[in-house]
């Protein structure tokens, strides 16, 4: 009677499982049976293998450079930490020097608002004295208040409309407003000089009312000097220039002060938007 077909398949495989114990003892052996049972195992080999790089990856990983970008994790929250608590404690200190104010019966400090604006208009006459923006009094714009381009003062508003402003750039002979030295104690009054260029070509401004024995530095720049409360302090207005008739920097008309001549940081040619920084108190 024939064998049915799961006895057959019994048979085969105790065959083999028979086989695959001589290789076994072989392998020790022969070379030859070496061979044999690498050929016949190579892919349990190789599953091993790559369990075994798994396992190495993952124990690189808790390795100290991982430990090493975990620990300025913690260190980077902790110093975001800290400066929160800075925040809060200068928020203290404000609140506290405001109450201070109150009680000495001093006004509160001025607080500033920036308001974009556009160009509308520009004399074409009058290109680098004067430009008409789309802000105007219904938007809070007051005359005398400041006007930036690209973080540099540009002017100021002359005068203001409903809905419109005029400007005169710090180029107007109808510019003026007080001003520092960056790195100096000496403060003085910006005039705009007009169509009337300096010795060296250049259209500019002066600074008038300086000391007599003022000493300026190659480094130093005209800023803002806040006086008067339209416009903060600080703020960078243009550069010095080296034009005095001894080689200087320092002009000299008469004995009992000095002057400067500057260019403007602003850039004064065509303009689409420009700042316009207003008081609020």
């Amino acid at each position: 009677m024939p064998s049915s077909p799961r006895k057959t398949y019994l048979a085969l495989r105790t065959i083999l499982l028979t086989l695959g114990i001589l290789l076994c003892l072989l392998v020790p052996l022969t070379s030859s049976g070496r061979r044999l049972a690498g050929a016949l195992f190579s892919p349990a080999i190789s599953l091993g293998n790559a369990l075994g790089r798994l396992v190495g990856d993952g124990l690189r990983w808790l390795q100290p450079g991982r430990l090493g970008q975990k620990e300025s994790l913690r260190e980077a929250e902790r110093q975001i930490q800290e400066l929160k608590l800075r925040l809060d404690a200068l928020e203290d200190v404000s609140r506290e020097n405001e109450e201070l104010r109150r009680l000495m019966a001093l006004p509160p400090r001025q607080t500033w608002r920036a308001m974009v604006a556009e160009v509308i208009s520009r004399d074409p006459q009058r290109w680098h004295d004067r430009l008409l923006i789309n802000r105007g009094a219904r938007d809070g714009v007051v005359p005398g208040a400041l006007v930036l381009v690209e973080g540099y003062a540009f002017g100021r508003v002359l005068r203001c409309h409903a809905h419109a402003s005029e400007v005169v750039t710090l180029l107007s002979s109808e510019c003026r407003f007080g001003v520092a030295l960056s790195g100096n104690q000496a403060v003085g009054v910006l005039q705009g000089q007009g169509n009337t260029p300096f010795s060296q070509g250049e259209l500019g401004f002066t600074v008038e009312y300086l000391p007599k024995d003022l000493q300026v530095s190659p480094e130093e720049q005209v800023v803002t000097s806040g006086l008067g409360g339209m416009m903060p302090p600080g703020i960078p207005v243009g550069r010095i220039l080296a034009d005095a008739p001894e080689g200087g920097r320092v002009h000299r008309p008469d004995r009992v002060r000095a002057q400067l001549h500057g260019v403007p940081l602003a850039p004064m040619g065509n303009l689409h938007f420009v700042m316009v920084i207003i008081p609020v108190n």
